[in-house]
């Protein structure tokens, strides 16, 4: 018996069992080596949000889509963003919406990735009314070069033009395949559980200095406000904005906030002019294409706390939960 998952069907649990007793049976009749065997097994058993090591080329961007390959019916929420997006919890979407949700939030987030991502999705499951929730801040938009995911996980390269893949293939170079998984761990949707913020909270790190140490690393970078090269991140984030209207949805994009004490400081410099720009393109955007804006860049705008934040910008799990009740709530045709 075969059960079906975002349109490809996978073994049962029970036929699992039989692959794997005819790999033993194999390995004692000498066909299969026991450590092949022993591989087989384990990947046969064992799902990818928790397996120990994972090297694919592709990294985060192939272990979500592998997570959501997984998934016994496809999600309905999708939420897109960088490292700061990672904490937004699919089980608090069902609780206030009553969708399931994919956490597809990706390192170095860029408009590229949203777009291979949610085609990936569409392509699997194109009868499924996915909602979109995009995470963005000031450096969402740059022609940066593309994630070794985006070039060697065919499940997302065929989206780009092989022209582009190429190119930035040779930029590129060759990619390395650390474990992912080392000092992280993720829920199966997603979600990331645990990596070395919670260690350094667990280890009673002061909020105080880690701050002080955030702001020593970036405050010289806040205060460089010269414009970056945007064209194809934004060709991107519009042509992916535009196959959620498509499918009739209308994506929620939220400006993501910071603590208070860095935003104070990065006010003090000169780096709110880059939010300016990020505001104004959104805001030309929604005259092309059909989107929903919420501005959260200070915690008063939805009852934040500023002792959830494991440094200036990453928020925790509570946080995030009150920004989903409060996207939810401002923008609800969002999750229609």
């Amino acid at each position: 018996m075969r059960r079906t998952c975002l349109g490809r069907s996978f073994p049962s649990s029970a036929l699992v069992g039989r692959l794997v007793t005819a790999q033993l049976l194999l390995t004692a009749a000498g066909l299969l080596l026991p450590a092949a065997a022993a591989r087989a097994a384990v990947v046969a058993r064992t799902p990818v949000y928790r397996l120990g090591e994972y090297r694919k080329v592709g990294q985060d961007r192939s272990f979500k889509c592998d997570l959501a390959a997984e998934l016994r019916t496809p999600p309905e929420i999708v939420v897109f963003g960088g490292s700061r997006a990672t904490r937004f919890q699919p089980s608090v979407f069902h609780e206030v919406t009553g969708l399931t949700a994919l956490n597809a939030a990706t390192r170095n987030f860029r408009p590229e990735d949203a777009w291979a991502i949610s085609s990936f999705l569409y392509r699997r499951a194109p009868d499924v009314r996915l909602r979109a929730f995009f995470a963005v801040q000031s450096t969402t938009f740059s022609d940066a070069r593309l994630h070794p995911g985006l070039l060697y996980d065919r499940r997302l390269s065929r989206w780009f033009p092989v022209s582009l893949v190429s190119r930035m293939k040779r930029l590129v170079g060759t990619p390395h395949r650390p474990n992912l998984l080392r000092n992280k761990r993720f829920s199966s949707r997603g979600l990331l559980l645990w990596n070395g913020y919670d260690q350094r909270r667990a280890d009673g790190v002061p909020l105080e200095d880690i701050l002080a140490d955030y702001l020593e690393d970036t405050l010289p970078k806040a205060g460089d406000t010269a414009e970056v090269r945007q064209t194809r991140s934004h060709l991107y984030f519009e042509k992916t904005i535009k196959l959620f209207n498509q499918h009739g949805v209308v994506p929620v994009v939220v400006i993501m906030p910071y603590h208070p004490t860095v935003l104070e400081a990065y006010r003090a410099v000169g780096w709110e002019v880059k939010v300016d720009r990020l505001r104004a393109y959104l805001a030309d955007l929604q005259n092309r294409c059909d989107l929903r804006v919420v501005d959260l860049l200070e915690i008063g705008s939805f009852g934040g706390s500023p002792d959830e934040f494991y440094d200036g910008s990453h928020i925790t799990m509570e946080n995030s939960a009150r920004i989903i009740g409060h996207v939810v709530t401002v923008a609800p045709e969002c999750f229609q």
